[in-house]
């Protein structure tokens, strides 16, 4: 028989057949044990030990024994505390303590249905599979041996040096190291925290790529501050090694900065957000929509860039040639910017910052500060080509526009009242605010100006280019009531 011939040496076709039933094909009345014969090495499988070895006949089928076994078929060594194997069908039923091992992949199991001709392992109660670098626990799989390839239907986890994955359902191939994981994932590392729907993990290159419901969660130490940065989406694909992510499906993400004495929150929402986050740097991008919210100011803008330097040496990496502090914002698309009471347009515009906090402000083309007097619900206002902006002490801002400035001012009386408007054109324009109080407005050279009596003042004066939006500032408690934010909160709660 060809299955005899495949595998007669861990199960001994010839010897049973011999000592252990009729020529008929039956059992003899007294079962008989023998020593199982090692000299088999012309066969595919070779018992290297078998203790002994017992014939019998199950629903028809001829069956034999052997205990304490160990053999080989091609590449794959198999041993067991002892095994059934079905001659007409080639099947091997192993069982306690059953190891295979084939070309670097070892598969530990309590039971291994083992086909013969087709080389398909089908391991149950506490399955483990490793290819030397990857360990995969399971309560049970299938191990295609000549495909190097492993399928989970009861759930697995998956461990190595850099992560831990755990799913529902999934697959490993051992020679390509990588994994199709489904259900429920859940993704673990040093720093950092991700579940999804289903991930890819290609495990030679620290690459992960997440579907479906994505919610990733990474908390680091910097200097005396912990970092814990959320991200949110529909897709993503993350490089551990690389610190790199990238999220798709209308991402969100927000950041917590705690240190001894505060926590300072920034959160953000675009189309398309990456990250590149290493030792000294850490560097975003936002595409589509983006709009933005920290602890001194907010934004809206097509697109926008984002770039820390980590490290205090002489080694950081310089963020650009004007060594402009720890960090810049870039945004870029017709951008809206709000801080305080004041509201910034033009055509893009740079944020610097020192130590997480806004140092200075650069607008370029038809730059607009506007800026609401709450005491008299109206609008001042300052245009030009240019503006430059500096953030100080006690909240004090200076806004400076230039060339072809113009202002509109609104003045009060000695008792907070409305008392007409000051309107000019210079050079240069210069509106300065403590909190959102306005203090004082000027303008330099060339200056043409009118002072508009309370009594004569025609309402509202505009400057051309004024857009007051204040109801698109984004505000932190709509990214707090994001559902992918709140879903997320509540399964940790439950969890």
């Amino acid at each position: 028989m060809k299955g005899t011939q495949q595998l007669l040496g861990l199960l001994l076709a010839v010897v049973l057949v011999s000592q252990g039933y009729s020529s008929q094909g039956l059992p003899r009345k007294r079962a008989h044990w023998a020593r199982a014969d090692t000299d088999t090495v012309r066969q595919k499988i070779a018992v290297i030990n078998g203790e002994s070895l017992f014939g019998n006949v199950e629903g028809g089928t001829r069956v034999q024994v052997v205990r304490n076994v160990t053999g080989t078929q091609d590449s794959t060594q198999l041993s067991a505390g002892w095994a059934k194997r079905y001659i007409e069908t080639g099947r091997l039923l192993l069982i306690q303590d059953v190891v295979v091992i084939d070309r670097g992949d070892t598969l530990w199991a309590d039971t291994v249905h083992y086909n013969e001709p087709d080389k398909v392992a089908r391991a149950s109660g506490s399955v483990r599979l490793s290819d030397g670098d990857i360990v995969v626990h399971a309560p049970e799989g299938e191990y295609f041996i000549d495909e190097k390839r492993a399928v989970f239907h009861l759930g697995l986890e998956l461990v190595d040096s850099a992560a831990t994955v755990t799913g529902s359902t999934g697959i490993y191939w051992t020679e390509e190291k990588r994994a199709e994981i489904g259900g429920h994932v859940r993704y673990e590392s040093e720093d950092t925290w991700l579940e999804t729907d289903s991930l890819t993990y290609l495990r030679e290159e620290t690459v992960s790529i997440a579907r479906g419901n994505v919610a990733m969660e990474r908390i680091v130490k910097e200097g005396n501050s912990v970092v814990r940065t959320q991200l949110f989406g529909d897709w993503a694909r993350i490089r551990e090694e690389a610190g790199t992510s990238e999220l798709r499906g209308r991402p969100l993400m927000i950041q917590f900065r705690q240190d001894s004495s505060s926590v300072d929150t920034l959160a953000m929402q675009a189309d398309v957000i990456t990250t590149l986050d290493t030792d000294t740097l850490r560097r975003m991008t936002a595409l589509g929509g983006v709009r933005y919210w920290a602890q001194d100011l907010a934004a809206i803008a097509d697109s926008m860039f984002f770039v820390e330097r980590k490290a205090s040496d002489s080694s950081a990496v310089s963020i650009d040639s004007s060594n402009v502090g720890t960090g810049v914002i870039y945004l870029y698309g017709a951008p809206f910017l709000w801080t305080e009471g004041a509201q910034v347009t033009g055509d893009s515009m740079r944020v610097a910052l020192t130590d997480q906090q806004v140092d200075s402000l650069l607008v370029r083309g038809e730059a607009f500060v506007a800026h609401e007097d709450t005491v008299l619900k109206r609008i001042n206002q300052v245009r030009g080509l240019t503006l430059v902006a500096w953030f100080g002490e006690e909240d004090r801002r200076t806004f400076k526009v230039t060339p072809n400035a113009e202002i509109v001012y609104y003045l009060r009386d000695d008792d907070d009242g409305p008392d007409g408007a000051y309107q000019g054109s210079g050079d240069e324009a210069i509106l300065e605010l403590i909190g959102d109080e306005p203090i004082g407005i000027s303008l330099v050279r060339g200056v043409q100006a009118t002072l508009h009596p309370e009594s004569v003042l025609e309402m509202p004066l505009e400057l051309d280019g004024l857009r007051w939006y204040p109801d698109r500032r984004p505000r932190v408690e709509q990214f707090f009531a994001n559902k992918r934010y709140v879903d997320w909160m509540r399964r940790k709660a439950g969890s």
